[in-house]
């Protein structure tokens, strides 16, 4: 299958339809493994939003790629496709998906972005797919023990004897934890998707992206370091609130932070975009 899809590559004429069956077919174990993972409820549906945005952004362009002049290269999903072929036996089923969707992604660049690889675009289908349990599992913990490690000495210069121990803070031998929900994995889905769709809305390229993506990440785990200390600060009493009022509370900061982070990933796209048209990389 891959290596008719390498033979396509340069072919002059090819119809889209042709290689993204022979990718369909090629990936029928992703797609059953997809529908049972959803149908099993063991993560958010968040995955319907990233696809039907993805959905959105090929009906828009999909105008374009029919005044395509250009030979399409399909070189990169073919390889991508091999890649997946060639893995199959010796990987699970989601980095299997991955490289389904990233091939799948590939394709779709080609005929509807006018680009080797819009990675934006293939950001999107990726984030498309049941991951959250799987970030949760992986993701979790590291994230929940680099906050406390950005947030400790944070504190410190507030004049706080704090130490981090894990995913806890430890002040005056008063354990304070980061729990799972404050992990900032959602909040890590969350702003890929926002900085996937404005870069796909703004155009930018691969290398944009990396960038873009690389400083929406640090932004995010920034903010959830913000959330995590104003979290420390009503959960040791140091501010004092009724108790009826501390779950809104919990829920405010996580919100307020989350919308803070929204606007410096937004204002970094934003950013990247204005470079792009000054200063445009090939």
């Amino acid at each position: 299958m891959a290596i008719g899809l390498k033979k396509l590559a340069g072919s002059a004429g090819v119809s889209p339809a042709i290689p993204l069956l022979l990718q369909a077919a090629a990936f029928w174990p992703v797609w059953r493994w997809y529908a049972a993972r959803v149908s099993d409820s063991s993560d958010d549906a968040w995955g319907w939003v990233a696809l039907l945005t993805a959905a959105i952004f090929l009906v828009r362009f999909r105008t374009e790629s029919n005044q395509q002049t250009s030979t399409p290269n399909l070189l990169l999903p073919a390889l991508l496709t091999l890649a997946y072929a060639v893995s199959f036996p010796f990987v699970s089923p989601l980095p299997r998906a991955l490289l389904a969707m990233a091939a799948i992604g590939a394709t779709l660049s080609v005929y509807c972005f006018h680009s080797k690889f819009q990675l934006s675009f293939c950001g999107l289908l990726l984030l498309s797919l049941p991951l959250m349990a799987s970030l949760q599992f992986y993701l979790g913990y590291p994230l929940r023990s680099a906050v406390t490690t950005m947030a400790a000495p944070m504190l410190q210069l507030g004049g706080l004897a704090v130490i981090p121990e894990g995913a806890c803070l430890n002040w005056s031998g008063r354990l304070i934890s980061v729990d799972a929900p404050c992990s900032g994995v959602k909040m890590l889905w969350t702003g890929m998707f926002l900085c996937f769709t404005l870069a796909c809305w703004f155009r930018l390229n691969w290398q944009r992206t990396i960038v873009a993506a690389t400083l929406s990440f640090a932004a995010i785990v920034l903010g959830n370091t913000f959330r995590a200390i104003a979290l420390f600060y009503l959960e040791a009493g140091i501010f004092q609130l009724p108790e009826r009022s501390s779950d809104a509370a919990h829920s405010a900061v996580g919100v307020m932070m989350f919308l803070l982070t929204a606007v410096a990933i937004a204002w970094l796209a934003q950013k990247s975009a204005q470079r792009a048209v000054t200063s445009p990389i090939d």
